[in-house]
């Protein structure tokens, strides 16, 4: 950890070190600051929520994860350390999926070049409902029209 923290420009402190160790090791890989406040308590650190927020916005700024905003309301967090993505997002309890499809970022490199545009970085975030979300809204739907029918036949 302080060999990357070192070549990222950050001064290694013992809270850095810690919190990056988090990152890498955890299963959920979009976390918000405050998911890693408390998973970092959990497993026994003393650390601040402020400073969490401090160090994230120090990595944020070194490139060594990446700030997302989605419906939420709060940041996610992600390593920086995976090939560029974009994200499908459900509407309904919030999955959210990540995939790479070279169509898109050639469509998009395309459009840019048509428009003279130099591309820096791009973030795609597409919303819709996860196939489990979708059986249980059209079971919902389905109960309910049947219940107007039900009313409407009496």
């Amino acid at each position: 950890m302080q060999a990357v923290l070192k070549n990222s420009g950050l001064k290694i402190t013992i809270q850095r070190c810690k919190l990056l160790e988090y990152l890498t090791q955890v299963d959920e890989q979009h976390l918000t600051v405050e998911n890693i406040y408390q998973g970092l308590n959990a497993q026994g650190e003393t650390i601040g929520l402020n400073t969490v927020y401090r160090i994230m916005a120090h990595f944020e700024q070194a490139g060594l994860v990446v700030r997302r905003l989605f419906e939420s309301e709060s940041a996610i967090y992600e390593l920086n350390n995976k090939p560029r993505h974009d994200h499908l997002i459900c509407l309904t309890c919030g999955k959210l999926i990540e995939f790479i499809d070279p169509l898109i970022d050639l469509r998009l490199g395309l459009a840019a070049e048509h428009h003279g545009m130099s591309i820096h970085h791009h973030s795609l975030n597409m919303y819709g409902h996860c196939f489990d979300c979708q059986k249980i809204l059209e079971n919902q739907s389905a109960i309910y029209k049947s219940q107007l029918s039900d009313k409407s036949s009496k």
